[in-house]
């Protein structure tokens, strides 16, 4: 997956600007045809860039690549390519894309700064696929009092771990918490550096099939609603192109109908655009073996996520939540205004075309 918390979000609006909008050293940086200094903006080159990293409901932007879908619709869309999550967050927050993929908590830290960011589409929920996994002796969250757990600073999986520390009566400082990258993370765990990680896909089922005795401890299927993956454009760019903006949503939800009639082929082209390890069957059963657990929406549930209502799924429900739990954390300065953040209008338009009407999959799981 990807979240680097909203802490990470702030600081880059900052410090990019004072470095001059330099990549962190210690930072995975795209091939150079991909970075985002070699995207054009689309008020200079006509191009819309959207930024986007290795999570099943955003790899799926390349299905709409794959399939002429943003031709179809006339934009001219760049998609991105941040094999590092956090790199995309400072871009979007460097004014580096129009637009980038990233979860709803990701979106209050610029929010809280001042920055406009306008949410045009929810991709999916976060409905396991991100996890506190443990080494073989630790039974039970519980466990970890007193003991090493891993996971990067200013992350959603940060966000996974205070909330299952909590769900448990715990807090970070009943822990010693160890600040490492995501990626980093499996290793540390297999090495018995730490004695817990949290981690997202694809890191938590590698972790799992290499690490015998490995086990999850908590997910985030229980966690309904609180990780929302979105699509965020810059306030200014959607203002300047609502037209080609809505030719993305709508080439969006043509790529879940393409998805839904064509499931092996769609997990070829995402299993590609990551490029996990193994033969190319072997990286498709692997991304099959977990791509459930992101679970997407279809426009009609996606509709009702940006909808006011009290259900969990609701980004009125959960922004208040998430928030409140950034500002207690200090990881913001202050409670941002996500309301003026939603914005319905383009996948409204979508619904009313007919378009993404089913999810890819028949889940089990309902959220509309």
């Amino acid at each position: 997956m990807r979240f680097s918390r909203s802490l990470l979000a702030i600081s880059a609006l900052t410090a990019l600007a004072l470095a001059g909008c330099s990549p962190k050293k210690d930072a995975a940086v795209p091939p150079a045809s991909k970075t985002p200094a070699a995207a054009s903006a689309a008020d200079t080159a006509g191009v819309i860039t959207i930024g986007y990293s290795d999570w099943p409901g955003w790899t799926a932007w390349a299905i709409a690549e794959k399939q002429g879908f943003f031709k179809k619709h006339n934009v001219n869309v760049k998609l991105v390519w941040f094999p590092n999550y956090t790199d995309s967050l400072n871009a979007f927050a460097a004014n580096q894309v129009d637009a980038n993929c990233q979860t709803w908590s990701d979106t209050m830290g610029p929010l809280a700064q001042g920055q406009s960011a306008k949410a045009v589409l929810i991709n999916d929920n976060s409905a396991g696929n991100d996890a506190v996994v443990a080494g073989p002796g630790i039974k039970t969250m519980k466990d970890l009092r007193g003991k090493k757990v891993a996971t990067e600073l200013g992350t959603v999986e940060q966000f996974l771990l205070d909330k299952a520390l909590a769900a448990n009566g715990m807090t970070e400082k009943d822990i010693t918490y160890v600040p490492i990258k995501v990626q980093d993370c499996p290793a540390a765990l297999i090495a018995k550096q730490v004695d817990a990680v949290a981690v997202w896909e694809p890191n938590k089922s590698q972790l799992l099939a290499k690490f015998p005795g490995s086990h999850v401890l908590f997910d985030s299927s229980s966690l309904p609603g609180q990780i929302p993956d979105l699509l965020v454009f810059q306030g200014k760019s959607l203002a300047a192109h609502p037209q080609e903006v809505q030719g993305i949503v709508d080439a969006w939800y043509d790529s879940l109908d393409w998805w839904r009639a064509h499931p092996d082929d769609a997990v070829k082209i995402m299993a590609d655009t990551a490029k996990e390890p193994g033969t190319p069957a072997e990286q498709i059963a692997f991304y099959k073996s977990f791509i459930k657990g992101t679970r997407i929406f279809s426009a009609p549930e996606a509709l009702a996520a940006f909808t006011q209502s009290a259900k969990p799924t609701s980004l009125y429900s959960s922004g208040p939540s998430i928030t409140q739990f950034l500002l207690t954390q200090k990881q913001i300065p202050k409670l941002p205004d996500f309301a003026s953040a939603i914005d319905p209008t383009f996948i409204t338009a979508a619904a009313k075309k007919g378009k993404g009407m089913k999810p890819p999959y028949d889940y089990a799981l309902k959220v509309d």
